[in-house]
């Protein structure tokens, strides 16, 4: 019998308990019922204007000329010389070294992703080179002159090789 009582109890304490949200339940399920969706016009005007706004940002076309991604076009970075070190191509003809033997000029170029070693004479990208200076070369290309500077600071134009080979 006391078991009975308090079975009756717990399940009139748990109905007083879940009365309410079952009220809320049905709450929610009428506002569900009156909500009318896709029917608000000044939604749909505006997502007509986003579409066709959208649709006639798709017809540019763009194009850069230079890379944004390229830092060396923000940031300029030197040698240990102080001169500035440009965006280097493997098309560009840079002078790394001159070599001095005696009588003898080398440069030391570096032209396409090849490394060469070049005299007076010596022809290179379409032009020929006239003169190997300390610091650089001459190269004559379309009866025009262009001085190329090595890129490497000078040390000390007192140190040749020796004859000793």
């Amino acid at each position: 019998v006391i078991i009975l009582l308090l079975t009756f109890l717990s399940v009139v304490l748990a109905g007083i308990k879940l009365y309410p949200v079952a009220d809320k339940w049905y709450e929610a399920v009428e506002r569900a019922e009156n909500l009318r969706i896709g029917t608000d016009e000044e939604l749909e005007n505006i997502i007509n204007f986003l579409e066709n706004r959208l649709k006639k940002r798709l017809q540019y076309k763009f194009t850069m000329e230079k890379d944004p991604m390229l830092l060396t076009s923000v940031i300029y970075l030197t040698d240990a010389g102080g001169r500035r070190i440009s965006n280097r191509r493997t098309a560009q003809m840079e002078v790394k070294h001159i070599i001095t033997n005696g009588k003898n000029r080398y440069a030391g170029i570096q032209y396409r992703g090849q490394n060469l070693t070049l005299v007076e004479g010596d022809s290179i990208a379409g032009g020929e080179i006239t003169s190997i200076k300390s610091d650089g070369i001459i190269l004559l290309k379309d009866n025009q002159k262009k001085y190329i500077q090595i890129l490497t600071p000078l040390i000390d134009e007192s140190i040749t090789t020796s004859g000793k080979e």
